[in-house]
C-alpha cells in the first residue's frame, strides 16, 4: 500500500491537483462558500479535522479552522480561516490563510438576501523528497538506495490566491455558487503548474416543523479540472439540541454524523465509508467539528437554520 500511495501522490503532484473539501459543510460554511462570513449574526468559530483513508500508510490528515463576524454598522461579514493538509505523513503539506470580505444586501424587508465575497489568501506547499523514492535510486544489487544520492530535501511553493462566492438566501432557502482559485496561481513544486479553479454549487433548505425540530436537504456539487462530485445529504435537529445527518457521494459514499448543539457551541462527528471495491483497501474517512457562536440574546435560544449556527 506504501507503493500505492505514493503513487497517486506523484500522479497528483504531476497534474491533477486537489483541493481537500468537507463532507460536513455546516461546520466548514467558509470553506463551503466565502459569503457564509458573518452569516450567524454576530460572532462564530468553526473547527473540522479529517482524516481520510487510514487504512492507506499514506493517509491524509486535514485541519480547518475558520472565525467570521457580523459588522453590523455596514451590513457585511468578515472571516479569517486557516487550513492544514498532511499527504502521506508528512510527503506534502499545505498551509493557507484566507481573509474574506462578504457584503450582506438586502430586499423585501430582509426576506431574501444577496450576499457577494471575495477571498484572498496566502498558501504554501512543501514537498518532503526524503520521503520519497526516485528511479535513479534503484541499484541492481541494493535495491533502493540513498548512495551518492542527496537531493534537496524541501521543495516549497508560496503563491497569493484569489477566490470569489456568492449566495442568495429566501427566508430558509439558500443557494450558492464560489470560484476558488480564479487566478489560477502557480503552485508547481516540481516545474510550473497550474492550480485548476475549483467551483462549488451548493442548494439547502431548512423546514422548521415546530420549536424543537428543524430538518434540512441540501445538495452540492464540486468541480475541479477532471474530478467531479456530488453530495446529497439529510440533516435533523431534534428537541433542539439532537443533531442527526445521513448523506450519499456520486462517488459511492455513504456518511453518518450525530453530534450535540448548545445555546453557545456545538460538537459532532462522523463517518464516512466506501460503498464499492476500495472499501477493504483505504477504510472510510472520519470527521471531528466543533464550534462556538456568539449570537445576539434574542437569537440564542431559538432554533435557527443551519447556515446560522
Amino acid at each position: 500500500m506504501r507503493y500505492i500511495a505514493v503513487l497517486f501522490l506523484g500522479f497528483y503532484l504531476n497534474a491533477f491537483s486537489q483541493d481537500p473539501v468537507f463532507t460536513n459543510a455546516h461546520q466548514s460554511l467558509i470553506a463551503l462558500n466565502p459569503s457564509f462570513a458573518g452569516s450567524n449574526g454576530l460572532l462564530r468559530y468553526q473547527s473540522n479535522t479529517r482524516s481520510q483513508w487510514y487504512n492507506l500508510n499514506g493517509s491524509y490528515l486535514t485541519f480547518y479552522n475558520s472565525a467570521d463576524v457580523f459588522i453590523k454598522r455596514t451590513n457585511s461579514g468578515l472571516a479569517l480561516t486557516y487550513t492544514h493538509d498532511d499527504q502521506a505523513k508528512g510527503t506534502l503539506i499545505a498551509n493557507s490563510i484566507d481573509f474574506t470580505y462578504a457584503q450582506h444586501l438586502y430586499f423585501f424587508d430582509k426576506k431574501l438576501k444577496v450576499i457577494p465575497s471575495l477571498q484572498v489568501g496566502v498558501f504554501q506547499k512543501r514537498l518532503d523528497n526524503s520521503k520519497l523514492k526516485y528511479g535513479d535510486q534503484i541499484d541492481a544489487r541494493r535495491g533502493f538506495s540513498w548512495y551518492n544520492y542527496d537531493p534537496l530535501r524541501f521543495q516549497i511553493k508560496t503563491n497569493v490566491d484569489f477566490s470569489t462566492g456568492l449566495i442568495i438566501n429566501y427566508k430558509h432557502f439558500y443557494i450558492g455558487t464560489t470560484v476558488f482559485h480564479i487566478t489560477q496561481p502557480d503552485e508547481g513544486l516540481q516545474g510550473p503548474s497550474k492550480l485548476p479553479c475549483r467551483v462549488s454549487s451548493f442548494a439547502s433548505y431548512n423546514l422548521p416543523l415546530g420549536e424543537n425540530v428543524l430538518l434540512n436537504a441540501s445538495v452540492r456539487f464540486e468541480s475541479q479540472q477532471n474530478f467531479k462530485n456530488a453530495y446529497f445529504n439529510l440533516n435533523a435537529l431534534f428537541l433542539k439540541h439532537i443533531i442527526v445527518s445521513s448523506g450519499i457521494t456520486s462517488n459511492n459514499y455513504l456518511n453518518v454524523f450525530a453530534g450535540y448543539r448548545h445555546n453557545y457551541f456545538s460538537i459532532s462527528g462522523g463517518y464516512e465509508f466506501a460503498i464499492s471495491k476500495l472499501a477493504a483497501s483505504t477504510a472510510g474517512s472520519y470527521e471531528l467539528t466543533a464550534s462556538f457562536n456568539l449570537r445576539n440574546k434574542e437569537d440564542r435560544k431559538s432554533v435557527k437554520d443551519f447556515e446560522r449556527w
